[in-house]
């Protein structure tokens, strides 16, 4: 009896044990194919079957991770297929590859050896278990806000991809082993503030390593859909990359069980939200989101009309790509317009964020081998090193403030022959009023415009090659207050030079100034090496409020695009104020 009490408790837990490892082994396997293309548009008679594309990059045939009834559906719509292979189950993870917890340990001790450049930051924890999402800043002054570019690089939205995580420690590496030796290295870690997330998924990220048997190449995060407590491969989980908020409603999948599955709304997930927020929060410049494979950079977007920077964005992927090697030896990558016709990362950023993102799918597969992807991630160096430089201009930046107070504003900043309103407005920060827009080397119309302000438009305004050409602008309140009222008939108890309006000018602008009391005053325009220009005043003059003229005419002389000032001396009173002339 005492030994028939002692067996049946076995007995079950074997049971229960054999029906977990049966759920697991029944789970449907995936296989990657490929499936022949006729035309290129030809993909699309598939849309409705949200497939898990391995690549964004389709041209005679697109490589799909597929289960077997997905498999069978395709072949019954009549397309051609190949089967490529399924994943190594017996070696899916290398040991090369860093675990969460090495990644935790590695980004803590960094900060712990470079501790005047870095700033580690939880950004957030994953969705179901709540696994921390760190991020690294690398700067001069890391614990500070500084007025300058930022840069972000992110990895593993997709826990089947973890070259795109090492891609990021090898960046992060990089410069902090040559920061203080490379002095070009030492000027962008100077000069800039980059972020660095190497691991956007962790959930997803143990689950390869940890229980790999039970589903290779997962890739979503481990969300409870079903919430079962349970975690079932088969209708758990949901895609990063496919939770942004930007035609979230028309990509991906509304299926829970699809490995494409975009959740229940955008932004539901803890991993998409805490790039979302470091996003919003840095006003990012410049962005790589690195995943895996196809060697190939991906920008926005492929739909018609293009995007209004696919210029700018096609030169940059360009560039970014003739840099890294393809891993068989055979060329470099390809630079490749993609669509934004799901809630992907790189779409998101470019049309809400302002950033300009690019998608780098490193590697000619998923998983490696361990000593091929370190090697992959070393590879992709040299284009992040590319856009850190890129950042710098050509394009435009500068400085918006209130005109009377010289606060630094958050306005919108319009470059019209590229604006389309798909894009959100643009805007300088509201720290330092400073504004980043990367462009191309031409003529562009500047509009600056923020409520309760005068809008100012600069027209034929040229950016240049190579550094980032400045433009400040200064913007006038369009609100009359009483005491602006009272001030028209009354004159002010102290002297007063106002900033010219419209500034940058063409071909005229107007100067004001306030005198309390008789005065001899004297205002004066001139140029930036102190050569008088014109004397525009200087006589004695009643109290009063004074406005006058000032062209391009003015003093006799065609005066050329550039920078120049007026000073108002009048008794002990003396004030310098700047105006552009734009030509």
């Amino acid at each position: 009896m005492t030994t028939l009490i002692k067996i049946i408790p076995v007995m079950f837990v074997m049971c229960i044990f054999t029906i977990v490892v049966w759920a697991q082994t029944e789970t449907e396997q995936r296989m990657l194919v490929k499936i022949y293309l006729e035309s290129k548009d030809d993909i699309h008679n598939l849309d409705d079957m949200s497939l898990d594309f391995a690549t964004s990059n389709i041209e005679k045939y697109a490589q799909v991770v597929v289960t077997q009834s997905e498999l069978t559906e395709i072949n019954r719509r009549g397309f051609v297929t190949g089967i490529i292979g399924s994943p190594n189950r017996s070696n899916l993870v290398d040991s090369e590859y860093h675990t969460y917890e090495e990644i935790l340990a590695l980004m803590d001790s960094l900060a712990s050896v470079y501790p005047n450049i870095t700033h580690l930051d939880t950004i957030g924890v994953s969705q179901q278990f709540g696994y921390l999402i760190l991020a690294i800043k690398i700067s001069d002054n890391p614990d500070m806000e500084e007025d300058e570019p930022a840069i972000l690089f992110d990895g593993l939205h997709h826990a089947r991809e973890p070259v795109g995580m090492e891609s990021c420690l090898a960046i992060m590496d990089h410069l902090l082993s040559n920061y203080g030796k490379d002095a070009q290295v030492t000027n962008w870690v100077d000069s800039s503030e980059i972020w660095i997330i190497p691991m956007l998924n962790p959930d997803g990220w143990k689950y390869i390593v940890d229980d790999s048997l039970s589903s290779p190449w997962w890739r979503k995060n481990q969300r409870d859909n079903n919430e079962n407590g349970f975690f079932d491969p088969d209708f758990d989980g949901v895609d990063i990359n496919r939770n942004y908020d930007y035609n979230w409603i028309i990509g991906g999948s509304g299926d829970p069980g699809s490995w494409v599955y975009r959740g229940s709304a955008p932004f539901s997930e803890n991993e998409a939200q805490a790039k979302r927020d470091l996003t919003l929060a840095q006003k990012f410049v410049v962005s790589i989101s690195y995943h895996s494979f196809g060697e190939v950079v991906f920008y926005s977007w492929s739909e018609v009309p293009p995007a209004p920077d696919q210029q700018l964005f096609s030169e940059i992927a360009d560039s970014i790509a003739i840099r890294i090697p393809k891993f068989s030896g055979n060329g470099w990558y390809n630079a490749v317009p993609s669509n934004c016709l799901n809630g992907y990362s790189r779409c998101w950023m470019y049309v809400v964020a302002g950033t300009l993102e690019f998608t780098l799918e490193t590697a000619p597969q998923f998983v490696p081998p361990g000593e091929d992807g370190l090697q992959i991630a070393q590879d992709n160096v040299a284009g992040a090193l590319y856009l850190l430089d890129r950042i710098f201009g050509p394009g435009l930046t500068g400085h918006i403030t209130d005109a009377a107070t010289g606060e630094p504003l958050s306005a919108t900043v319009k470059i019209l022959e590229i604006f389309d309103p798909v894009l959100t407005p643009r805007t300088s920060d509201k720290l330092y009023g400073r504004y980043f827009r990367l462009l191309l080397p031409g003529t562009y119309t500047v509009e600056i415009s923020k409520e309760k302000y005068e809008t100012v438009t600069i027209n034929n305004f040229q950016v240049n090659s190579g550094n980032l050409t400045e433009l400040d602008i200064q913007l006038n309140s369009s609100v009359v207050s009483i005491d602006d009222e009272k001030n028209k008939t009354n004159c002010l108890d102290k002297y007063v030079l106002y900033q010219n309006y419209p500034n940058p000018f063409n071909p005229s602008t107007t100067l004001k100034y306030s005198i309390p009391e008789l005065s001899f005053v004297t205002l004066i325009v001139f140029d930036v090496l102190g050569n008088e220009i014109i004397t525009i005043v200087n006589e004695e003059i009643s109290a009063g409020n004074y406005e006058v003229n000032f062209s391009v005419n003015s003093g006799g002389s065609d005066l050329t695009s550039g920078m120049y000032f007026y000073r108002l001396q009048a008794g002990d009173f003396v004030e310098t104020k700047m105006m552009i002339l734009m030509k």
